[in-house]
């Protein structure tokens, strides 16, 4: 183990509780916070034998993971706007296809009627019986 690795985790040692109650703190929710804690160190592990240790690691660690609450929580607000906007999607069309399916259905009835009087009215039959078909009489 490096010694890069061996600061790291002394310093998540030392750092994590607080950086899990003041992620907590802002996006109420521990699980959430112990997942953007953990992100932060993953961050750590991959940036520091890199670019070296900061001055400050507790502060480092602070920062990146309350940039990831701030992502995570924009990510929820525009996933629920996304959420809205596709309800209010959905029910217009269903209210265009309940408009359209009533007026399919009078367009069946409408038909259906027709075809009754031209069932009841054939070619060869007089004007004046056809209007006696269709009463009935």
């Amino acid at each position: 183990m490096s010694d890069v690795h061996k600061t790291i985790e002394a310093v998540w040692k030392v750092e994590s509780t607080r950086l899990i109650a003041a992620i907590a703190r802002v996006t109420h929710d521990i699980g959430i916070a112990e997942e953007l804690a953990q992100e932060a160190l993953v961050t750590a592990l991959e940036v520091w034998p890199a670019e070296g240790i900061p001055d400050k690691p507790g502060a480092w660690l602070m920062t990146a993971a309350k940039r990831r609450a701030i992502d995570l929580l924009r990510r929820g607000r525009m996933l629920l706007h996304k959420h809205e906007e596709i309800a209010r999607e959905l029910e217009w069309q269903q209210q265009r296809l309940g408009d359209a399916l009533e007026h399919s259905l009078d367009q069946v009835i409408d038909d259906d009627v027709l075809r009754l009087i031209f069932t009841g009215c054939p070619p060869g039959r007089p004007a004046d019986e056809d209007g006696q078909a269709l009463r009935g009489t």
